[in-house]
């Protein structure tokens, strides 16, 4: 077994990374914006519910879904950046992280 040190992340890449994964679970929660907006705005139009969104149009809940996974993945990226750092300056004065990692046996 042999260890390792985490010293550095580069943080471009780490946002790079983190944005994209947050885009991803923009996408997935898009969907449920409009779903669950149709719903309320259905009940409100109908009269089964109160009027807690008076008149919002459709299309700000398109804007909304459309600009979710945008707006997730431009965060997700800020945060990379910003963790990334913070970890590189930790890292300085703690050592960073350790790792054991096995040599998988040639079979």
């Amino acid at each position: 077994m042999k260890k390792y040190r985490l010293l550095q992340v580069p943080p471009i890449r780490f946002g790079i990374v983190l944005g994209l994964i947050n885009g991803i679970a923009g996408m997935i929660i898009a969907p449920l914006f409009l779903i669950t907006l149709g719903i309320a705005f259905t009940a409100e139009a109908t009269g089964h519910a109160p009027a807690y969104f008076p008149a919002v149009p459709w299309f700000l809940a398109g804007g909304l879904a459309v600009f979710t996974p945008i707006i997730n993945a431009l965060g997700g990226f800020l945060a990379g950046v910003l963790i990334a750092m913070v970890y590189n300056f930790a890292a300085r004065w703690t050592g960073g992280i350790e790792i054991v990692l096995e040599e998988k046996a040639k079979s």
